[in-house]
């Protein structure tokens, strides 16, 4: 089940989801136990508080897309991609990430990294 070609549908559609607003869609990709550390070193998110992160992250509208291919190992993609986050006064937050997926034995997300920091970080319109 764990193909390359399967991982780099879970990232699209991932990444497709994030784009519609749709965080349910984005639940549905990760496990019942599945943890997020986003940005890694935060205390990691599981359950409903995955999805109230990314209700809130996400709560204004994004567009986000690859900037660089999907990277697959045995049970894991990471993937460069560059976020556009609307803010409150009309700014959007830019940030280029690496997230990294770890899938479980049927398939769904049991942990994602995402690695970034203060230099990945920029604001237009301010």
């Amino acid at each position: 089940m764990l193909t390359p070609e399967y991982m780099k549908q879970i990232v699209d559609q991932y990444l497709a989801a994030i784009n519609d607003g749709d965080m349910q869609a984005v639940m549905d990709l990760y496990a019942d136990n599945a943890a997020v550390e986003d940005p890694v070193g935060t205390e990691p998110k599981s359950g409903n508080d995955i999805l109230e992160f990314y209700t809130k992250a996400f709560s204004g509208g994004a567009n986000v897309e690859l900037t660089g291919p999907v990277r697959i190992s045995a049970k894991a993609a990471a993937f460069p991609f560059r976020a556009e986050i609307n803010q409150q006064g009309g700014h959007i937050l830019v940030v280029d990430v690496i997230d990294i997926f770890e899938f479980d034995a049927d398939g769904k997300v049991g942990k994602m990294t995402a690695h970034f920091g203060p230099a990945n970080v920029t604001v237009k319109g301010a």
